[in-house]
């Protein structure tokens, strides 16, 4: 490189570590407080700053620091040590101040700051006016060091017009000599040629820097784009030079396989393009303000007004005529030259830059963006793989919709666009699908007619999403189209409405869309739904009371199944309201909305417990006929605040309530009912609870009622027994009646001081000597005895009584044990089934008293022994696992019809629950779990949760008895399989039949051993199914040498359970097999179906296969289907070597995978084409489209 002169010759600037930024000049400045170069006054507040050259061309701003020299330290003057001049100090002892210059950059200046971003601004348009090139070249290197290159930046004169030469100069390599990568490309009237290292250190460069100072960085390097084009778009901005220039280089750079140098230029061109886009936009408002302004002063005219003004506006006017054509020139080039190629660039935070910044565009200056030409990238974008992309083009769409003037233009886009739109509601990312949504709701605001009545119920199922902003939007949507206010029907027409009437209007349509909804019945996410969306609605208590509370035949009476619904969404409103937390199952959102503040949420529960605390029982009194109204109604107390019957003197209405409840538990027998009832009085009679002293005796003398009905009710029956009489049906009714409702009352408050546990144990023993108690007697005895001894258990537990009272209660529950164990064989379904659950949990509560020890609660603890562990498993497997609930029923999709048979499935599922929990505590042995593992797979779709869900908890708390009771249930199913098919060696069993669901039972449990921490585990089963499928069975001589050893299939079972091997020890595992054959060992089948073939290859499989072998089959399966897989798979030669991984980090890599024939097509297109999205367009859709058509839909939904 030669030196400046002329036009002719080269420049270089450094490009990293700022250049000269090391060197310091040393500069005395006269006593005066001026600045270094001694002329002029200081400015306060301010360090002064200079632009200066350095060495290397670059324009640096110089910062000067004063400092003071001279002085002698400690204060001593010059004449000697310890003597001390008062006064001012001689003049030549007098401190000097030094100014040291350091020279600082472009790039740190950036970095010092946002104060200094405006600063370095100003400074470098400044030097630009000076010399243009040399501040050019500042600029240049300042967008390559922020790339992360610490190499030079080398700019040559271009002087030569033929382009080819130009283009041939246009190269990326590696220089193998020096070990660097360099890159030519023309940026006008340079050709810039960037040199780096070839690794970049870790990978680091400045605006992705870790940390806070880095992060600042980030916007001050932003900033400082849009602050260049805001300061110059007044002067050198359009002079044809400048933004030439750095359109080129900004080009070059984006274009290049380095992802360093393509994302930061691509961050850089996009702020730019959106600095050029706000002040176009400016500039355009004030030439439309400019033109008004002129017309008004043209009208004014000819009143007589001077001419100066309109001169002054003219002037003004045609001073707009042609700058916003200008930067639309820039911007257009701009555009083409670096969004065109990026926006589909192989890294997701490129392509989010690009749709984030679009957004902007179209938001900032509509005049150009908002057009179809640009609009479609947008649309084109949202089938994107990435969700940030995604995310991107909704948050811009929906900037757009939000006003009305521009979102009257998009409606070529919607319709190109509305299917792609509404799949996305059942996006993958859950943040996605309710912007989506919010962007919806807002199209229909805008549009009439835009969707059609399938596409609304569409939409407005998802109130019932699991994540609960979705369920926000979609309730928006629903209170904007059914429960929007009436509109106003001429000038003559009737007053409309007040809103207590709109409301009672809102609410029945409420009503009317649940019930002719085919979608969910769960009342608590349609509040939960519509709770920020209609506060007004869910949260009006009068309405929904006065709806409730209008007589029959009135004008706004509902009917019975309406005010079934209404009743549901009062009640789960009343508990949204009293908790502050959505329902259980649905997930908040990330930026969870702000609690609503202590006090106003205390006044509004105030406001919803008065007001109940006078309604509750007019509503109990209506509806205490109907079992299905009034039980919802009876959990309205325990979501209230009780103490306003004594702060606002409601004593009445509170033996109103206590009334209501007395009259409910005479007149109903069910037991929902009585339960509800039974909680309430708890509610009421809880001690510390203004409503104790009332509520209290009120329970007490119900229960006294009651109990002194059923003694001499049992005293008759008892003697009628022993007398061989039999009671009338009607005694007998009285007395199941009388023991339910104890039942009930006794799951919700502690009845022991009325000795009622003496009364069920008489019944209880008399019922296994003369076995002639109805079934219902029974059950209700058996359920009171239970809660009889919890309440004792609970008061030995907080209070320890002495060691008789503790061996009395162990006596009394290993009687209640044994009562229940001998129900277990019950020919009553229903009471055998109480039995079972009723020793279950009392077996759990039992294991976990206390230690074993023979003094305290140790007492109390009991576990069960073999015979009775087998009774349960017996019980599980006959009551459980039903044929008809297998493989054949798994398929059934049951309805609403069907609500019999779901109830005992529910049944089913609950007490298969209470057992597993009692293999998970450690009650039962874990090798009872081996059993139950057998019904995985056969009733994988009534049953696999609990099962999978048992496995989980197994294996935590205890790996390797785990994989053992796994391998036991393989080995027990293996041998059932023996028994009944004998030892063949056909290969279509191995494939499909009984045999090979043990293989694919077993693949299940490798996959549930985990990821982590499986190699104990994988190697205990190896080891036990090794020993027993060598096992040898003792067999005559003479006999077949295969029945000496009958297990050896179960080679192919164990085969699963390599994958969970570490390649490393696998090895180690091979070598144990080898040694563990035992001699004399025979062959069995032939290739592929040999057993101890198969497991061999399992251990020897890895996942890298040379070229040039196959890889072993694992699966019998693989082996026979060989020829007919093999033309469908690549060679391993033309195999791509990209994965997942090199995919992602292929910029990283400086290399951009790239597809010619994609390439080519792509080339031959033009990107400004209003033709939308074709077929080639959407290969990256990330979601299926939804076939709303197939929706079945009652044209009632929608008014």
């Amino acid at each position: 490189m030669s030196g400046r002169s002329g036009r002719a010759g080269a420049k270089a600037v450094s490009g990293g570590g700022g250049g000269g930024r090391d060197r310091v000049s040393v500069q005395e400045g006269p006593s005066g407080g001026r600045d270094a170069g001694g002329s002029g006054t200081r400015r306060r507040g301010r360090r002064p700053c200079r632009r200066l050259r350095n060495q290397a061309g670059q324009f640096i701003s110089v910062v000067t620091v004063f400092e003071a020299q001279g002085a002698p330290s400690g204060g001593q003057d010059a004449s000697g040590p310890g003597t001390r001049r008062r006064g001012r100090p001689p003049r030549k002892h007098r401190r000097k101040n030094v100014a040291i210059t350091t020279e600082v950059t472009l790039f740190e200046m950036v970095a010092l700051g946002k104060n200094s971003v405006q600063t370095a601004v100003e400074e470098w348009v400044r030097s630009y006016k000076e010399d243009r090139e040399l501040a050019l070249l500042d600029l240049i290197s300042f967008f390559v060091q922020c790339c992360g290159c610490e190499g030079m930046v080398t700019a040559e004169l271009y002087q030569s017009n033929e382009g080819k030469k130009v283009v041939h100069k246009m190269t990326e390599k590696f220089d193998q000599e020096t070990g660097l990568y360099y890159k030519k490309f023309l940026a006008y009237p340079w050709i810039l040629t960037i040199m780096w290292p070839e690794k970049l250190q870790n990978d680091f460069y400045p605006i992705v820097g870790p940390g806070p100072f880095w992060k600042r960085f980030r916007v001050n390097f932003c900033e400082f784009t849009e602050l260049l084009v805001h300061q110059t778009h007044s002067s050198v901005l359009c002079d044809g030079h400048l933004m030439d220039t750095v359109i080129g280089m900004l080009s070059g750079l984006t274009n290049s396989a380095v992802y360093s140098l393509r994302h930061t230029s691509s961050l850089a061109a996009m702020k730019l393009l959106t600095a050029l886009a706000s002040v176009n936009q400016g500039i355009c408002t004030g030439r439309r303000t400019a033109q008004r302004l002129y017309e008004i002063e043209s009208i004014t005219k000819l009143k007589g007004r001077h001419k100066y003004y309109m001169e002054l506006l003219d002037q003004r006017r045609h001073e707009f005529q042609n700058k916003p054509m200008a930067i639309d020139n820039i911007i257009c080039a701009l555009f083409k030259r670096t969004f065109v190629p990026r926006y589909r660039d192989i890294s997701s935070d490129i392509r989010v830059i690009c749709m984030g910044e679009l957004g902007c565009w179209v938001r900032l200056y509509p005049d150009l963006f908002l057009d179809n030409n640009y609009l479609k990238y947008i649309g084109w974008m949202l089938y994107d793989k990435d969700a940030s992309v995604r995310m991107k083009c909704i948050l811009a769409l929906k900037a757009l919709y939000e006003k009305r003037e521009s979102a009257m233009k998009l409606g070529l886009f919607f319709y190109k666009f509305k299917k792609r739109i509404l799949s996305m509601t059942q996006d993958r990312q859950p943040e996605i699908t309710s912007e989506c949504m919010q962007l919806l709701r807002l199209i229909s605001e805008h549009y009439v007619g835009v969707f059609s009545t399938m596409e609304y119920v569409f939409l407005f199922q998802f109130v019932y999403a699991a994540y609960r902003p979705m369920a926000t939007a979609a309730g928006e949507l629903i209170c904007k189209r059914l429960l929007a206010p009436p509109p106003h029907e001429g000038f003559f027409a009737q007053e409309p409405p007040d809103e207590f009437d709109r409301n009672l209007q809102n609410m029945k349509a409420l009503i009317d869309f649940y019930l002719q909804g085919e979608f969910h019945r769960h009342v608590p996410y349609l509040v939960d739904g519509l709770w920020e969306a209609a506060p007004a609605l869910v949260r009006n208590w009068e309405c929904m009371t006065a709806l409730l509370l209008e007589p029959r035949g009135g004008r706004q009476a509902l009917t019975g199944q309406q005010e079934r619904v209404l009743i549901e969404i009062l009640v789960a409103a009343v508990r949204q309201a009293a908790e502050g937390r959505p329902p259980a199952g649905r997930r908040l959102g990330k930026k969870a909305a702000r609690e609503v503040d202590g006090t106003r949420r205390w006044r509004e529960h105030a406001n919803m417990s008065r007001h109940f605390a006078k309604a509750l029982p007019r509503l109990l009194s209506k509806f205490a006929a109907d079992k299905e109204k009034v039980t919802p109604l009876l959990q309205i107390p325990q979501y209230c605040n009780l103490d306003v019957y004594d702060m606002d003197g409601l004593g009445s209405y509170l033996d109103a309530a206590l009334l209501e409840l007395d009259c409910l538990v005479q007149r109903h027998s069910d037991v929902a009912v009585l339960e509800a009832c039974a909680r309430a009085y708890g509610t009421y009679c809880d001690e510390g609870g203004s409503a104790h002293c009332q509520a209290a005796p009120a329970c007490s003398r119900l229960v006294d009622m009651l109990v002194g009905a059923l003694t001499p009710l049992l005293d008759v029956f008892i003697q009628h027994e022993k007398q061989g009489l039999f009671l009338g049906h009607g005694e007998m009714g009285r007395i199941c009646s009388t023991l339910r409702r104890l039942a009930a009352f006794y799951s919700a408050h502690d009845l022991s001081s009325w000795n009622l546990y003496e009364k069920m144990d008489s019944l209880l023993t008399f019922r296994r000597h003369q076995g002639s108690l109805p079934t219902e007697v029974v059950h209700c005895a058996l359920q009171c005895t239970y809660y009889a001894l919890l309440w004792q258990i609970v008061a030995a537990t907080d209070r320890l009584p002495p060691q008789e009272a503790l061996l009395d209660l162990r006596k009394r529950l290993l009687r209640f044990c044994l009562v229940c164990r001998v129900y277990l064989n019950h020919q009553s379904k229903v009471l055998s089934e109480k039995a079972f659950i009723l020793l279950c949990d009392l077996l759990l509560i039992l294991s976990h008293q206390g230690p074993e020890e023979d003094t305290g609660l140790g007492l109390l603890f009991f576990v069960p022994d073999h015979v009775l562990q087998c009774k349960l498993l017996t019980f599980v497997k006959e009551h459980v696992f039903l044929e008809e609930a297998g493989a054949a029923g798994s398929s059934r999709v049951y309805k609403e019809e069907d609500a019999d048979e779901l109830h005992e499935l529910f049944h089913r599922r609950n007490m298969l629950a209470v057992f597993c929990k009692l293999i998970v505590y450690n009650v039962l042995e874990m090798s009872v779990a081996a059993d139950i593992y057998q019904f995985y797979l056969k009733h994988y779709h009534h049953f696999g949760d609990i099962i999978k869900e048992t496995m989980t908890r197994t294996r935590q708390n205890d790996r390797l008895r785990n994989a053992l009771s796994l391998l036991l249930c393989l080995q027990q199913l293996f041998q059932k399989h023996v028994d009944t098919y004998g030892m063949g060696y056909d290969p279509i069993e191995f494939i499909c039949g009984p045999f090979y669901s043990i293989r694919l039972l077993a693949r299940r449990f490798a996959l549930t051993l985990g990821f982590d921490r499986a190699r104990d585990a994988a190697h205990l089963i190896h080891r036990r199914g090794l020993a027993f499928a060598f096992s040898e069975s003792p067999v005559p001589e003479e006999e077949e040498a295969r029945q000496r050893f009958p297990n050896l299939s179960f080679l192919l079972v164990l085969a699963e359970f390599s994958c969970k091997i570490p390649p490393a020890e696998r090895q180690a595992a091979l070598t144990h097999f080898q040694d563990s054959i035992p001699e004399g060992l025979p062959v069995f089948g032939e290739g592929d179906m040999n057993p101890m073939l198969v497991y061999r290859k399992s251990l020897i499989r890895t996942d890298y296969v040379a070229q040039g072998e196959e890889e072993p089959a694992a699966n019998p399966f693989d082996a026979i289907c060989k020829d007919s897989k093999r033309p469908q798979e690549l060679p391993v030669g033309t195999c791509s070597t990209w994965t997942p991984d090199t995919l992602a980090s292929s910029s990283a890599g400086d290399r951009e995978p790239r597809n010619s024939s994609k390439g080519q097509k792509s080339k031959s297109r033009d990107v400004f084409d209003v033709d939308f999205l074709s077929s080639e367009d959407s290969e990256n859709s990330s979601n299926e489209d939804v076939d709303v058509e197939g929706i079945s839909v009652h044209e009632g939904a929608l008014d």
